[in-house]
């Protein structure tokens, strides 16, 4: 394969137990599908509170790069499949190239170490978000199930509603 950024050839390596293909280029990296998912869920680097909090910054700089980030790579493996792009984590600013086709991705050179950085930032906050925000999600979690129930809600017989539900599933 070749690189959609620079031309370059792409060589497999092993990246947090992953195979993974890098840029002998630009260094830029191309995930298949999955691949991305398994390296934020697994990876074995531990970032310090110093080296997660540098990325606020890095981040502020990207998120206003991605209003003029328009460039049109094709995927490497389907070739000549435009990818499209967006915004990890819909804020995170740090933006990625997907394939619609195969579903793989394109990441330029040091995002997915920095990808990681996010994700184990947002793990070191979950816990006390849950303490302090916990019982507010479970509040709006029910309230949301209870206007599902009412929008699913056809007949006025709780018999006929379950089954109705169930089909719904």
């Amino acid at each position: 394969m070749k690189c959609p950024r620079c031309g370059s050839a792409l060589n497999s390596v092993e990246y947090d137990g992953v195979q993974i293909e890098v840029c002998t280029g630009c260094q830029g990296e191309w995930l298949h599908a999955g691949e991305l998912q398994k390296i934020v869920e697994h990876h074995e680097e531990v970032f310090t509170p110093a080296e997660i909090a540098s990325l606020d910054a890095v981040n502020k700089e990207i998120f206003t790069a991605e209003k003029c980030d328009h460039d049109e790579l094709n995927c490497p493996h389907c070739e000549s499949v435009p990818m499209e792009h967006f915004n990890y984590g819909d804020t995170s600013g740090i933006i990625l190239h997907k394939c619609p086709e195969c579903g793989g991705i394109w990441t330029d050179k040091d995002q997915l170490k920095k990808l990681e950085m996010l994700v184990d930032g947002w793990k070191e906050c979950l816990n006390p978000d849950v303490k302090k925000y916990g019982s507010i999600l479970e509040k709006v979690e029910a309230k949301e199930q209870q206007e599902l129930d009412k929008a699913v809600s056809i007949s006025r017989f709780s018999f006929v509603n379950a089954v109705l539900r169930r089909f719904c599933e």
